[in-house]
């Protein structure tokens, strides 16, 4: 049996101290607030996109994000829960198409579109590795 299109799952995730936009500073000059980072929330999204696809992983294989297109619509604090759906939406060529929205307690704070492809995990850290060692 394969995938079929709709099929949904979701991942709730309580927003800590260490999810906040302001722990994702590069330079000391950056000013984030404290609210849940964007950065998180497409990982919370990702994770959602990629529980829908582990019962049709083999042994010796993951999944992997090859694309998003999100967009972060609202401020979400820490302790409030993060809700992600993603949905799939269907096949282009080998790879997984999904659109997720993510809610809190307030609302609608996330929405977007994600691509992941399954691939072979050695296969993966041996292309990663070659492009160090050169």
């Amino acid at each position: 049996m394969g995938l079929e299109i709709g099929t949904e799952d979701k991942i709730e995730f309580k927003v800590k101290q260490s999810d906040l936009a302001s722990n994702l500073k590069i330079s000391e000059h950056d000013g984030f607030p404290d609210v849940f980072a964007t950065a998180r929330m497409v990982a919370l999204m990702e994770c959602s996109a990629a529980k829908i696809l582990i019962p049709f992983l083999q042994e010796g294989e993951l999944s992997v994000g090859v694309g998003v297109n999100i967009t972060h619509l609202a401020p979400t604090l820490e302790g409030d829960t993060a809700v992600s759906t993603a949905k799939f939406d269907g096949m282009e060529g080998k790879l997984y198409k999904f659109t997720i929205e993510v809610v809190d307690s307030a609302g609608k704070i996330g929405t977007g579109t994600h691509t992941r492809a399954i691939v072979s995990t050695q296969r993966l850290m041996d292309g990663a590795k070659k492009r160090v060692s050169k």
